[in-house]
């Protein structure tokens, strides 16, 4: 069940917050997104192949060594907070996710070759993001019926296809996953709330090792609480409730041909319902045996559905 008042508060401070900056991002967008290929390309074309998003929660420090056995045998998408540190753990995301419009995005890329890899942004990421990124883009709508600017953005580029938030950037890489129709579905670093007792976020991230105090320490009167998969109660925010509780919802409710399966994978956090809970070190001996060429998989896509965009004269 949601809590409709909580998921109000959320959804008004985010549209007072971004709604100028969303149509003004689109309009500088607007020549991009039609050299690129749209989301819908990939949809349907990974059944039944195993993918795993990855978060940048706390708990990530503890079990990212084992990521290094799903190279070359599932999907690997990456949100993008996590990107740098991927890489130096030598573990490559086949696709690297944003969501947020603010300009500042871009530095989670300063230092990181971007140029082989692909980032799935959304028409009204910030343009700083778009012009940083060296690599291809696959852009997306960002799926919300109730705000009228994002579906007024929606309606000038219908044939880009939407890909929803549940109110995380992790979110927007599983519904990728579901669209591409993988399976099974595990997701790791995806706390959403906070150790009492150590960072707020993955080490080697842009927020340092700061505590969720030190991060939020003109918010902590809006604090909330709920309970982790240990029974443990932690603190976390309004926000990070009610995605917890979409994916909870979205994990039941979702349909498409073939059957999705979801793993949480974080070894930690507060998403408990309508998923196995599993380490990733299982997860990968059950279902990453097999090994794959997704990164060719993915080149072919690209190739076949990159819009033409006819010559100037």
């Amino acid at each position: 069940m949601v809590d409709h008042q909580r998921l109000y508060e959320v959804k008004s401070a985010t549209k007072a917050n971004f709604g100028a900056l969303w149509l003004a991002n689109f309009e500088a967008n607007k020549g991009r997104i039609g050299r690129h290929a749209p989301v819908t390309s990939f949809f349907d074309k990974f059944e039944n192949v195993p993918a795993i998003a990855v978060g940048a929660g706390p708990s990530l420090d503890k079990n990212i060594r084992r990521l290094e056995a799903v190279n070359g045998k599932a999907i690997i998408i990456s949100v993008d907070t996590n990107l740098k540190k991927l890489e130096s753990a030598g573990i490559s995301p086949h696709f690297v996710m944003s969501l947020d419009p603010q300009a500042d995005i871009a530095r989670f890329f300063y230092g990181v070759d971007t140029s082989r890899k692909i980032l799935v942004a959304p028409t009204i990421a910030h343009p700083n993001t778009i012009d940083t990124w060296k690599g291809d883009i696959v852009f997306y709508n960002k799926f919300a019926p109730d705000i009228p600017q994002l579906t007024q953005v929606a309606k000038q580029n219908p044939d880009t296809g939407y890909l929803i938030p549940g109110g995380s950037v992790l979110t927007v890489g599983l519904d990728l996953a579901f669209r591409m129709g993988a399976n099974p579905i595990g997701f790791v670093g995806q706390d959403l709330s906070y150790p009492p007792d150590g960072p707020a976020y993955s080490s080697e991230t842009l927020y340092g090792n700061q505590s969720y105090e030190e991060l939020f320490s003109h918010q902590l009167k809006d604090m909330i609480e709920d309970t982790d998969i240990f029974g443990r109660t932690l603190p976390t925010k309004k926000s990070m409730f009610i995605t917890k509780q979409w994916m909870e919802w979205a994990f039941t409710t979702w349909k498409r041909k073939n059957r999705a399966d979801y793993y949480n994978l974080t070894e930690g956090g507060i998403v408990t319902k309508n998923c196995e809970i599993m380490t990733l070190a299982e997860w990968v001996t059950r279902f990453c045996g097999e090994k794959r060429n997704i990164g060719w998989a993915i080149k072919k896509v690209l190739r076949k559905k990159r819009r033409y965009i006819p010559p100037a004269f």
